[in-house]
């Protein structure tokens, strides 16, 4: 793989090296048509933070990606082998140009397979993936944003980070269950609320997250229709949507080889449009682009403090 993609993962957490006012910008071309363009500095105009900004550098289809597979598969084994073979089948078809790189996140995120475009490796490694332990999706993002982070900020490739999950909320180590405080006390707010600590913990995530710049993309394949799981599988669409991504939520077996070939194909049509904001604008801020191609869709706010 290219050294400094393996560079940069090898320097996880040593973060500041590049100008702080770069902000790396997921872009995806929605002609009409259905045409595939290419985009290029000179057909886009940015406005950020109510000042021109300035286009760095565009990577398109064509270029390098960094595809980081984050497993989070612990409950229902029927489901999970259905995930992998569907992973299997979408990484089977992809160019020589993605490189793959595979996480899992129980117990702390561990590296199973270093970025390759080699596919045997990494479908081995889905062959022998292990489907038990409790759900670590939320205790893992923050590492595996800072792992992505590292590789927007010193290589010239295009990263998006995929989790895959069959997670629920009732299977993490922490307890994110509002419990009833007073059972006599009909106006006990905990009895009306008890999905307050799921929002309190996704909004103190979504706001440690805010900085980071890599698209999330959240695959869940068992979506759970009680109160505190719909809180949580909310609070999961949320996060993917603030970064960029987006989320799929399989109600059946189904749905779950279309989750998973949906969003490899959105992150194979990505652009990667860097863009350097303005000085004098605030740490929040808010991106508008636009080209003469057609319409566009991408990640339009931004923090750039830490």
């Amino acid at each position: 793989m290219p050294r400094g993609i393996l560079a940069a993962i090898c320097a996880l957490g040593l973060m500041g090296a590049d100008a702080p006012r770069v902000l790396r910008v997921p872009v995806w071309t929605e002609a009409r048509d259905g045409e595939a363009r290419e985009l290029s500095p000179a057909s886009l105009k940015v406005l950020a933070g109510g000042g021109s900004g300035r286009v760095i550098r565009v990577l398109g289809p064509t270029d390098e990606l960094l595809l980081v597979l984050a497993l989070d598969l612990t409950e229902e084994l029927s489901l999970a082998e259905l995930a992998k073979e569907a992973l299997a089948e979408e990484i089977a078809k992809l160019p020589p140009n993605v490189y793959i790189a595979v996480l899992r996140a129980q117990d702390g995120l561990k590296v199973l397979a270093d970025p390759t475009n080699e596919r045997e490796p990494v479908l081995r490694v889905l062959r022998e993936l292990p489907v038990a332990g409790k759900a670590g999706l939320l205790e893992s993002l923050p590492t595996a944003l800072r792992l992505t982070d590292a590789v927007l900020a010193r290589s010239a490739v295009r990263v998006a980070l995929v989790y895959v999950t069959d997670s629920s909320i009732y299977n993490y180590r922490d307890d994110y269950i509002n419990p009833v405080i007073n059972y006599s006390d009909q106006h006990d707010l905990s009895r009306r609320f008890p999905e307050g600590l799921i929002k309190e913990k996704i909004a103190r995530l979504d706001r440690q997250l805010a900085p980071f710049q890599t698209p999330l993309y959240v695959i869940h394949l068992n979506y759970r229709s009680d109160r505190l799981n719909e809180a949580y599988q909310s609070g999961l669409m949320q996060l993917a949507s603030a970064l960029g991504g987006e989320s799929r939520f399989c109600r059946s077996r189904q749905e779950i080889p279309e989750a998973v070939r949906s969003v490899f194909t959105r992150i194979l049509r990505m652009h990667r449009v860097d863009v350097e904001a303005p000085a004098r604008v605030a740490d929040r801020i808010q991106l508008q682009l636009e080209s003469d191609l057609g319409p566009l869709s991408y990640r339009n706010r931004f923090q750039l403090s830490r």
